[in-house]
């Protein structure tokens, strides 16, 4: 087994399935092809390495489609290369804090650094 499928099935895709959303932090953007590979058709993949703006509608957007009933979407994955905001002010200004903690409380669940 390598690292990648490591990291992708024994971290990654258990905290999803017990979360319904996960925002992995990656400062040195060393996970983002991990995080994009994990992408299917119950499972969305946001990245907001090129435009926060537009992944963050995105990600609303998904996380709207989540709460609906009957819908085949079962998980988000937010990919955000910053650090992970550790202070009450910092999560005020993470435009994705949001879906950390709505990861954490979905499922009863935890936010994810990597």
């Amino acid at each position: 087994m390598s690292i990648q499928t490591f990291i992708q099935h024994e971290i990654l895709l258990p905290r999803l399935k017990h979360n319904g959303v996960l925002v992995v932090y990656d400062p040195a953007q060393r996970y983002r092809d991990l995080c994009l590979d994990l992408a299917s058709d119950t499972r969305k993949v946001v990245d907001a390495t090129e435009s926060s703006i537009e992944s963050r509608e995105a990600a609303i957007r998904i996380l709207g489609e989540l709460g609906q009933p009957n819908s085949a979407l079962q998980e988000l994955l937010v990919y955000v290369p910053a650090r992970v905001p550790l202070t009450d002010e910092a999560k005020q200004a993470d435009p994705f804090a949001l879906y950390a903690a709505c990861g954490s409380l979905s499922r009863k669940g935890m936010e994810t650094s990597i």
